[in-house]
């Protein structure tokens, strides 16, 4: 409280790109409706004065994911001191289930000692817990790893896949969406044409399956343009051209476990890093 606003920390590499031709991303009004209620706005006061913005999605009354970069910053080599978590927000000022702050937060272990920007990107998860949950929220999306043949099948039928979050580019603290299909798909990413803009890092990427929306992806990342700069996010940039694509951190068996259980041993080694 008492804090300026500004959605993206300056230090944090905007790689998430509008795809041409046109932005696509729709406002979400209604963030009191399921699953648009469980998709939060994470403000990360770093103790300068300002909070810092990012997207995440409640998973348990208590428990949400996000991106690892929203958690540890690598530039500065630092947690936020503090993250109030707001569901459902809808705008500056109308917080329809108020905020709470965390009480822990854990990224991969691989994320802070990545040897490459690949290996940086494929665990670029985190989990953040809070004390207590929101009372009036009692359904949420569960954590969904799709085998490859499942991804085959929405490629196939063409299944959209959405993001819902909270871009730097929009009005603080609205909620922006858009859906695209799937277009291709690697051992630890889905990439997608769906349009995302600075903030929208760890917005949950869901899908309808058995009949059910289910998170299968947390959107992490995407392309710059020739001067390292988000296409169409900021002044002064164009779009990406059409078949560039963002992509997210797929959930796979060991993520979710991992996301889970932060807590759990592999080999006598926890894989996940408490930060906060």
């Amino acid at each position: 409280m008492g804090l300026a606003f500004d959605q993206q920390a300056p230090w944090q590499e905007a790689d998430y790109a509008l795809v041409g031709p046109i932005d696509n991303r729709l406002q979400e009004i209604a963030t009191h409706r399921f699953p648009f209620n469980t998709i939060c706005h994470l403000g990360r006061d770093f103790g300068i004065g300002v909070r810092w913005g990012c997207s995440g999605a409640l998973f348990r009354p208590r428990r949400l994911i996000t991106a690892a970069h929203c958690l540890f910053s690598l530039k500065i080599n630092r947690a936020p001191a503090r993250i109030m978590v707001a569901p459902g927000r809808r705008d500056r000022d109308v917080l329809p289930y108020g905020q709470r702050a965390a009480i822990a937060a854990y990224v991969p272990r691989g994320f802070i000692s990545a040897r490459n920007r690949a290996e940086r990107r494929a665990n670029d998860y985190g989990l953040v817990v809070l004390k207590r949950g929101f009372p009036q929220l009692q359904r949420f999306m569960p954590l969904s790893s799709l085998s490859n043949r499942e991804l085959d099948r929405l490629q196939r039928d063409k299944l959209k896949l959405t993001i819902s979050g909270y871009p730097a580019d929009r009005p603080v603290g609205t909620q922006w969406r858009h859906s695209e299909i799937l277009r291709r798909y690697t051992s630890t990413r889905l990439l997608y044409s769906t349009d995302t803009c600075p903030g929208h890092s760890g917005s949950p990427v869901w899908v309808r399956h058995k009949g059910q929306a289910v998170i299968v992806a947390i959107h992490t990342s995407g392309i710059l343009d020739e001067r390292g700069r988000s296409h169409g996010c900021k002044k002064g940039t164009v779009m990406a051209p059409p078949g560039s694509l963002n992509s997210g951190v797929r959930l796979t068996p060991e993520v979710v476990a991992n996301l889970r259980d932060p807590q759990r041993l592999v080999g006598g080694r926890q894989p996940m890093v408490r930060v906060l």
